[in-house]
């Protein structure tokens, strides 16, 4: 339906395009007498000066209009004599005649002749009602019918979206989600200032189709989505049971088509799922490989392996994507048991190579001290690195999981007061160095640490800082922070790790509670930054046990999820920063998290790495 109508509209766009360059020349006056300057007219309406009309998702619909010249009081037809426009994102002209799409909202129509010119407002409510398969056709009426109750134990609620969640616009089709609280037929109603989409189903749960929902959230865009859901017995509907409102905030900010590559861990996979698809993700490497990460680029990814399934000692290799066959090659194998180590990172083309064809990668070694390598190779390259990142307060410290800044210039990573910590780590600070290529030198600076003081909050005293990850523009470190040692295999939640923010130059750090959902401990770990820039928010990726709905709670969680304390499948979830709210301050800029469309629930879904789009289509 959606082609149909794009090829309508583009048709009759080109139409239109012909008869504004026919209509509306310089030297054609409105009433033909060719003096350039509107005809003589003293001004031009529109007719009808306003509209207001009503599309559903996938469709469209037509108005007319009329242009008038205006002298002394008299009023002559001059449409012929005009271009008319239209916002492109609302629908195309063609003649006089305005072909409006889906997409809510207050635009104009503008009439142009010669010198003259004219408005008239328009605006476009999205609406629809849909009754999904399964659900009797009556379902409207019996709620129509119906009036409202207040018993609670016959209310709904809604587990999912999560109330005052932010979205980037792209994002796919969202389920709702809700308790039966004995009730078995839904209305489910999505609103906001121009969009009315009423829903009935027998189900507790409820997704538009990929192109109604795209409709829905263009048209949501810069406001609120709120979501309604209401319940009814049918045997008895005289009465029906509405739960608590919740609103998504649906931002200005669309997302390019990226890869998110995360471990499987429950399955022993590094998996690849592309941003705004909801096919089935692809398996990038098997064999038990963890602790991964991507270069900025996304054509290099390190990984660490538990050879043979033994990980009393892991492995590190490197992979490098080879864009002529379209696949992944190893180029460093760690099933060859040379090197030891677990966390990687890379430095960004431009800095200190010009292209790709050469990099650099920073490797957590198992004897707890950071080490430069060659990614094609697995050869070590000589530099300061593994003396200068022990250095700190009661050295020699540990140093691991390094994060090398976009530009080049900068590395984070945790620094625990112990040595010998390459997985594992209590006490962490997060730490920055510089770094400088120069006279074929690779130089790394002291440790400065940023964020190092415990920090008090109504959950306890975090003191465990570790899983630094530098924003696109390297203003902002986002970091875990626990109670304790991170990784407690009888109870992963117990340490209580969250995310905070800091400002890279350590000149603050901020809780990201909202993000956090207050003091709950949700085990949430490895936040890695969306690339590219974007408007209004900083967008970012992070995985935690908290329950997605009722599709993934403690209670329902595959079997395959639990093991070394993780009690439910992890899920990867997005997060967003407010840049609004940075700039004026707020002391928490974060919002609740919108779960990744596409992921498997029923694998445990941990380090997400959000990286350039290599290889997708």
């Amino acid at each position: 339906m959606r082609d149909v109508i794009a090829g309508r509209l583009l048709g009759l766009l080109a139409i239109g395009v012909l008869a504004a360059a026919c209509g509306g020349s310089s030297d054609d006056g409105g009433d033909g007498d060719g003096d350039g300057d509107g005809g003589g007219f003293e001004s031009i309406v529109v007719e009808p000066p306003q509209v207001t009309v009503t599309v559903a998702p996938g469709g469209s619909t037509t108005q007319a209009y009329v242009v008038y010249g205006v002298a002394g009081g008299v009023r002559t037809d001059i449409t012929a004599q005009c271009a008319l426009t239209l916002d492109p994102a609302f629908g195309t002209i063609s003649g006089a005649t305005a072909i409006i799409g889906p997409r809510g909202g207050a635009t104009q129509i503008a009439a142009t002749c010669a010198t003259l010119r004219g408005t008239s407002d328009l605006i476009v409510n999205l609406a629809s009602t849909v009754v999904m398969p399964g659900t009797p056709s009556d379902a409207p009426a019996l709620f129509g019918a119906a009036t409202a109750g207040t018993d609670p134990t016959r209310t709904p609620t809604i587990e999912y979206p999560l109330n005052r969640a932010v979205s980037p616009v792209n994002i796919p089709p969202i389920e709702a989600q809700w308790t039966a609280a004995g009730n078995d037929l839904f209305h489910v109603r999505l609103t906001s200032a121009y969009v009315a989409i009423d829903v009935y189903t027998v189900d507790r749960e409820a997704m538009l189709e990929a192109e109604a929902w795209e409709d829905v959230a263009t048209s949501a865009a810069g406001g609120d989505l709120k979501v309604e859901v209401e319940g009814l017995l049918r045997s008895a509907p005289a009465t029906r049971f509405a739960a608590a409102p919740v609103s998504i905030v649906m931002s200005h900010d669309a997302i390019d088509k990226t890869a998110i590559y995360y471990w499987a861990s429950s399955a022993g996979s590094i998996m690849n799922q592309t941003f705004g698809s909801t096919t089935a993700p692809t398996t990038v490497r098997d064999q038990c490989t963890s602790c991964h990460s991507l270069s900025r680029a996304g054509t290099r990814l390190g990984y660490s392996r538990c050879v043979n399934n033994d990980c009393g000692q892991q492995f590190v290799g490197f992979l490098r994507y080879d864009a002529p066959t379209s696949t992944w090659v190893e180029a460093f194998d760690a099933n060859d048991r040379v090197l030891r180590g677990s966390y990687t990172t890379f430095s960004p083309v431009g800095n200190p190579f010009p292209t790709d064809e050469r990099s650099l990668a920073i490797v957590t070694r198992g004897d707890g001290t950071l080490g430069l390598y060659d990614p094609d190779t697995g050869a070590e390259v000589a530099s300061n690195l593994s003396e200068v990142s022990t250095h700190g307060a009661g050295a020699p410290r540990s140093a691991m999981m390094a994060d090398w800044s976009a530009d080049g210039t900068k590395v984070a990573f945790a620094s625990p007061p112990r040595a010998n910590r390459s997985v594992d780590l209590d006490n962490g600070v997060i730490a920055t160095m510089t770094y400088q290529y120069t006279g074929g030198q690779h130089v790394f600076g002291e440790p400065v640490p940023i964020v190092a003081d415990p920090i008090s909050l109504p959950g306890g005293t975090y003191k465990n800082f570790f899983f630094p990850s530098f924003s696109n523009d390297g203003a902002l470190i986002l970091f875990n922070a626990a109670r304790a040692e991170w990784r407690n295999f009888s109870n992963a939640a117990s340490p209580g790790q969250r995310l905070m923010l800091a400002a890279s130059d350590g000149t603050w750090v901020k809780d990201l509670t909202a993000l956090n959902g207050g003091t709950v401990d949700s085990d949430i770990t490895w936040p890695h930054w969306a690339p590219g820039e974007h408007r209004d928010y900083y967008w970012f990726v992070f995985s935690s046990q908290r329950d997605y709905g009722h599709r993934v709670t403690l209670g329902n969680t595959n079997q395959a999820c639990i093991g070394n304390g993780v009690r439910q499948c992890k899920q990867i979830w997005i997060g967003a920063v407010s840049k609004a709210a940075l700039m004026s301050g707020q002391a928490d800029p974060s919002a609740p998290p919108m779960w990744l469309p596409g992921q498997d629930p029923r694998t445990n879904n941990i380090s997400p790495f959000w990286t350039a789009g290599i290889g997708i289509d």
